[in-house]
């Protein structure tokens, strides 16, 4: 794919991963840990209701650093795999973000752990829905109503209906987050058994309080949601497409080998750039679109993205893409 001469420098290799364990959970659930370079892992659970999130972790002599524990059934699988294996304790849990499929179920690992995420995350955490759920508030009543829920919220909408009101409290939505003991701004570094972790705000996509973490001594990158490896995004909202750009460019900046996403498979730098010029395509035949005054239906059916039509999810979710792209570049000034 052209990269159209992006002033972006990585150490291109393949990517050879090595499995350590693909376990069989309740129901359909999977869980699966993989070795991503010397001391780092990657550890995803794939779910026929919410589909495949992942996360990451660096395993030191003195303790473990795991990023986003996504929910309570797969940190408990994870704290077992990793006392069996590693027979050391996570020491420290950095949170990406604030949206429950990645932030729940850090409370298994509180006895030891010390919890980490941008300051952003309490302001999110204290508010009365997710930022992610407030344009979704179609009466402003500061809840999310059966009818408003879509995608995991939708198929989570019964697990934490507590009071079977039919509506969802920010509360209820992040029962299963464990709030963070440690807030940073900009950027900061955790060490632990003489590695080390930095954390990296970038510019907000997806959300306000988003952490990138990157593994110096493996030079390997890990962030959620803003970028994919050859997956279509869901749809975009909140933030100008520009912002996701400027997300990706700050994980580009890093040196790295590999790059673990939020979501779908592990990857490269190679495959991150690729993600950049899918984000510079989108806008420029969007913008097209529009220019040519073409609405927002037409839009979608006339941006087929064709240069990506092998991405995993390319037929479910390109139309969503492009009509959200849409509605953003007709509010952004």
């Amino acid at each position: 794919m052209n990269k159209r001469g992006l002033a972006v420098v990585w150490i291109a290799c393949a990517v050879s991963l090595t499995s350590t364990g693909l376990v069989r959970a309740q129901g359909e659930d999977r869980y699966e840990i993989v070795q991503v370079q010397d001391g780092v892992y990657s550890a995803a659970a794939y779910s026929p209701r919410s589909g495949s999130h992942r996360t990451v972790f660096l395993v030191t002599e003195d303790g473990i650093v795991l990023a986003d524990p996504i929910s309570v059934s797969f940190s408990e699988w994870l704290k077992s795999e990793i006392d069996e294996r590693f027979g050391v304790p996570v020491r420290y849990v950095l949170y990406s973000h604030h949206h429950w499929d990645h932030a729940s179920g850090g409370a298994v690992f509180a006895d030891i752990a010390t919890f980490v995420s941008h300051e952003g995350m309490a302001t999110a955490l204290a508010a009365p829905l997710p930022a992610n759920l407030r344009s979704r508030d179609a009466n402003g009543n500061g809840l999310l109503h059966r009818s408003e829920a879509t995608r995991g919220y939708a198929a989570r909408f019964d697990d934490v209906d507590v009071n079977r009101d039919d509506n969802l409290s920010g509360a209820e939505i992040n029962v299963d987050i464990r709030p963070p003991d440690l807030l940073y701004s900009e950027r900061m570094t955790v060490a632990l058994g003489g590695q080390s972790v930095w954390l990296l705000h970038p510019n907000p996509a997806h959300s306000d309080d988003m952490t990138v973490l990157y593994f110096p001594q493996q030079r390997v990158g890990f962030a959620v949601d803003f970028a994919n490896v050859r997956l279509m995004p869901g749809e975009l909202y909140h933030y100008s497409l520009d912002h996701y750009e400027s997300a990706v460019e700050t994980v580009l900046a890093l040196d790295i080998d590999h790059f673990v996403p939020g979501h779908g498979e592990v990857g490269d730098g190679e495959d991150l750039a690729d993600y950049l010029v899918f984000l510079q395509d989108l806008q420029r035949d969007v913008s097209a679109a529009i220019e040519n005054g073409l609405t927002e239906q037409q839009a979608e059916e006339s941006v087929q993205l064709a240069e990506y039509s092998d991405w995993q999810l390319y037929g479910e979710r390109r139309p969503g893409v492009v009509t959200s792209a849409y509605s953003i570049l007709m509010n952004t000034p």
